[in-house]
């Protein structure tokens, strides 16, 4: 028989555990508690929390029309279901799913994140269209380019040499995409492999092999790891994580300057890493910072690739716990704040 301390202390472990976040108010709209899950995601204090107003905790509440809902909620006892989306300016947007019901005098409210399930229908149209024009245009110009060198009478060796020149480099664009694509799929459909991460390594590994990228040798580097534990996360995540942003510094850094630099800064406690990546290239234009995490989506055309990178980045980053956020300032340079859950108590066992 399960004694009623019993029962409250499971319905307190289910809460806290549920992907849901749940917060309940009073009937003034005052936070009485929230789950460990709300808190954890949003990295909040529950001290810093619970006990503020709606408008203290959400003070676009009213605007959004939530305040009033939630009280019709509380006068007429029937539940109501809003699908809310937080803009971000940076962030983009975050679609949430939000069931408000009434709780003795007041209001619980259970918020689910449909974002993912929003960005997936969005992103399958988009690269439904892109991956076919991506495809098309290099095979279009190697068929042209073809169809020219065949035309040719006689054969000039030196007119032929240029168009196998332009063959080969609409050739490897086509292969970048695909191998971009194809890593994109396994990454996110990999069940994820947590070890211990030694990220000293892992960054010189990325820097030799973005050794070779135009302006490597011009790019500075400064690294700053302190992290007096045992960090696991998924390797090949984290190694991706560098390899976008590194390449990004690089091919995107202010050929007008003499000093470009990034830095790397690794800090945290037991629970969370935190990473910031900083540079002094080109930035981002302002009304473009919203769609940089977008499928295919590229801000500028000063290098080329695939607008692939960024959105996988904060995909898996997203799907294993973790947030992504950044600041950018056109022609100043762009930081990545990357803040990742230490997976220590996941460590896939060993068979």
């Amino acid at each position: 028989m399960i004694t009623g301390n019993e029962q409250q202390t499971l319905r307190s472990a289910f809460f806290d555990n549920a992907e849901l976040h749940f917060i309940l108010f009073d009937s003034e709209l005052n936070v009485i508690d929230a789950n460990e899950t709300l808190l954890k995601f949003y990295h909040l204090e529950r001290d810093a929390f619970v006990g503020k107003h709606i408008l203290e905790v959400a003070p676009n509440a009213e605007e959004k029309g939530l305040v009033k809902k939630y009280n019709e909620v509380i006068l007429t006892g029937k539940p109501i279901i809003i699908e809310e989306i937080i803009g971000s300016p940076i962030y983009g947007n975050q679609y949430n799913r939000v069931k408000a019901f009434k709780v003795g005098n007041g209001v619980g409210v259970a918020i689910s994140n449909i974002t993912e399930y929003r960005n997936t229908i969005e992103s399958l149209e988009v690269f439904s269209y892109r991956l076919s024009h991506d495809i098309k245009s290099p095979m279009t110009s190697v068929l042209e380019l073809t169809k020219m060198a065949l035309q040719e009478d006689p054969v000039d060796i030196d007119t032929l040499k240029s168009y196998c020149g332009l063959i080969n480099e609409s050739v490897s664009r086509l292969l970048e995409t695909v191998e971009q694509v194809n890593k994109s799929l396994k990454i996110q459909k990999e069940i994820p492999h947590f070890e211990l991460i030694d990220f000293k390594t892992i960054i010189d590994e990325v820097k030799k092999s973005l050794a070779s990228v135009e302006g490597y040798s011009a790019q500075h580097f400064e690294e700053i790891i302190d992290l007096p534990f045992d960090f696991h996360f998924d390797k090949s995540i984290i190694t991706s994580l560098f390899q976008n942003i590194i390449d990004n510094a690089i091919k995107y850094r202010n050929i007008e300057r003499d000093d470009s630099s990034l830095k790397i800064n690794i800090s945290g406690d037991k629970e969370f890493v935190k990473i910031i990546l900083s540079d002094n290239g080109i930035g981002i234009k302002k009304e473009l910072q919203k769609n940089i995490f977008k499928l295919f989506y590229r801000a500028t055309s000063q290098a080329h690739g695939t607008g692939i990178g960024l959105y996988t980045l904060r995909y898996t980053i997203e799907k294993l716990g973790g947030r992504i956020f950044f600041e950018s300032i056109e022609g100043q340079g762009t930081t990545f704040k990357i803040i990742i859950p230490n997976k220590i108590g996941s460590i896939n066992p060993v068979v």
